[in-house]
């Protein structure tokens, strides 16, 4: 992995902890992208078995080792095996170039917190920091205000409507300074 990029790996905010997701994470993965809830605006709908959720396991895994960067594991700081979501940068392939696609995915009972504000907002300025010639972009559906709204308040702004694996989204990018 770069040396430079070990500045993504374990990350303290103000109220989170940000790590690299591991192994073990396999049964909090399938909790939180099995639940409906969680998923109404996933293109691919929840999460049907465990083997998915291994597959999508070993993926993160691989950008880790590959890259250096890849989704968090998102825990309170107060409560550090309780697990609220998943989410940050990964490299992604969007109309032939490659770009870091921010993503974030919290549990319900961790909505309207603005937990996803916070890792969203780190996880771009660790972008813009240790990886400016990537730009960021963040793919999201068309309704789903909750995630458009954390993408505006962690400085991105609506760029276009993208089809996204036969979806209309919402494609925002960083504003500019």
């Amino acid at each position: 992995m770069p040396a430079m990029l070990q500045a993504f790996q374990n990350i303290t905010t103000e109220r989170l902890l940000l790590r690299a997701v591991r192994d073990s994470d396999l049964d909090d993965v399938f909790a939180l992208h099995a639940d409906p809830e969680t998923n109404r605006f996933s293109v691919s709908g929840p999460m049907p078995s465990l083997d998915v959720a291994r597959k999508q396991l070993a993926l993160w895994l691989d950008d880790w080792s590959r890259h250096g960067v890849g989704y968090w594991v998102v825990v309170r700081r107060e409560a550090p095996g309780d697990v609220v979501g998943f989410g940050g940068v990964r490299h992604k392939v969007l109309e032939g170039r490659t770009v870091l696609n921010l993503a974030y995915r919290f549990t319900p009972r961790s909505w309207g917190t603005g937990y996803a504000t916070e890792m969203a907002r780190t996880a771009l300025a660790l972008a813009q920091r240790h990886l400016p010639d990537v730009p960021v972009v963040a793919i999201i559906h068309r309704d789903n205000e909750a995630s458009l709204r954390v993408a505006e308040r962690s400085g991105m702004r609506f760029e276009r409507v993208i089809d996204y694996e036969g979806t209309p989204s919402r494609l925002y990018v960083p504003a500019p300074p």
